[in-house]
């Protein structure tokens, strides 16, 4: 792999090395599945159906009656299913596990509505307010010369920022609201169909103690919550790879996205600090997700609480503590694990006039720094279209979004954005 350098960083390894004793050990999250039944009603492309459950914060329904609502067709061999939906088939069995597709619940199949979506060309779309979804024939209405990529050997890297569940706090302000996470969603197909690999940096836990709203998405259960999960599946299988912004990105009284949480002035003692670390990571594996790197709010982090987070993580989302390797993704070994640094040296999206960004790219690879950088999803939602007709979801990325020119912009310059680490 270009630009990763180790001659210095192995040098770094003797002086800097931290022994494991030194932090708390990390524990995985218990193993027990939490079962609860709120009759969400679905209406199916034949029909319509209250009998749902949520497991491990995921919406479930009878696999008999799922299929045969979907029009589709059911046979059992053993402990073996084949599902057959308007000419697409799949083979599944029961699971067990943090996110199985089919887990066996009171001794009857539940399939996952993911599963049973999106394995068939369709999506599930909630309405929070009324505790219902509807499952859609999903179609894109992008050209196909809108979706034009290149292959490339040359590696870029992008992160999809400040990802967090925050659409039902009470004043009604979250960003996230059902609304967006569905164009979330689409901005996930959009990446995927362009066939770019991207970083989400999601904050486990959002707080707004202003509000006294807390929302933890592994342990809150709710039809916004599986939906926020869902979403979060659908990235995770196609390009997407998820990481944890933080616990909650703040302390005290402020809220999550704008507060700090390390850094030289956080509240919290060195137990405390790695406490959280091993919370965010345990709230991500709890619902069956791996933590693939962590970034530090604002990137306000001192080198102590960087070794602190190379103990617990395999990637780290900023630059490497060192001005000679600060814009060039590289590894370390001086805590006595291999840790990614990846840093951003083209900046992030300003706004969605910011034209600027185009430029820091190019100057990105004059200067021989790693091509890299990150954008808010939120910027381009009025950028993507989404209706339904005729019992369709169809769905439109504007070539005038940010994200659109982002990609064009690096596929021009010969790159393509893919995961670190290869």
């Amino acid at each position: 792999m270009k630009k990763i350098f180790l001659a210095v960083i192995l040098a770094l390894i003797t002086a800097q090395s931290v022994q494991a004793a030194d932090y708390m050990p990390y524990t995985p999250p218990e193993g027990s599945v939490i079962v609860k039944s709120v009759g969400v009603s679905i209406a199916y492309p034949k029909g319509e159906s209250s009998d749902s459950v949520f497991i491990n914060g995921r919406l479930y329904v009878p696999l008999d009656e799922g299929v045969k609502l979907m029009g589709g067709e059911l046979r059992q061999t053993g402990t073996l299913y084949k599902i057959t939906i308007d000419g697409k088939f799949t083979f599944l069995s029961p699971e067990e596990g943090r996110a199985p597709k089919l887990t066996l619940y009171g001794g009857k199949p539940y399939i996952s509505v993911y599963t049973l979506a999106e394995s068939f060309g369709y999506c599930f779309t909630p309405d929070v307010s009324k505790n219902t979804g509807v499952i859609l024939k999903e179609k894109c209405l992008n050209t196909r010369e809108s979706l034009y990529y290149a292959k490339s050997p040359k590696s870029a890297y992008i992160r999809l920022e400040d990802i967090t569940a925050d659409g039902m706090r009470p004043s009604g302000r979250g960003k996230y609201t059902a609304d967006m996470l569905d164009k979330l969603r689409f901005t996930a197909e959009y990446l995927y169909m362009r066939k770019q690999e991207y970083y989400a940096a999601w904050v486990p836990v959002y707080a707004c103690p202003e509000e006294n709203y807390w929302n933890d998405v592994s342990a809150d259960t709710s039809l916004y919550n599986a939906y926020f999960i869902y979403v979060l599946d659908y990235m995770t299988e196609h390009g997407g790879h998820i990481g944890l912004h933080g616990y909650t990105h703040q302390y005290g009284s402020t809220e999550s996205c704008i507060g700090y949480e390390w850094g030289r002035d956080t509240p919290y003692d060195q137990n405390e600090q790695q406490r959280r670390m091993i919370k965010a990571r345990q709230c991500c594996e709890g619902l069956g997700f791996k933590a693939e790197f962590f970034e530090f709010p604002h990137y306000g982090a001192s080198d102590t609480q960087l070794l602190m987070a190379e103990h617990y993580f395999d990637a780290i989302y900023q630059s490497y503590p060192d001005k000679r390797l600060e814009n060039s993704l590289t590894y370390t070994a001086r805590s006595g694990r291999r840790v990614f640094y990846i840093p951003t040296p083209a900046d992030y999206v300003h706004n969605t006039e910011d034209n600027e960004i185009y430029e820091k790219m190019e100057d990105c690879v004059k200067n021989g720094c790693t091509l890299s950088l990150y954008f808010h999803p939120v910027l381009d939602r009025d950028r993507i279209s989404v209706k339904t007709e005729n019992g369709e979801r169809l769905w439109a990325y504007s070539a005038q979004g940010a994200l659109p020119g982002i990609i064009d912009k690096a596929v021009n310059m010969g790159y393509a954005f893919t995961a670190f680490g290869r």
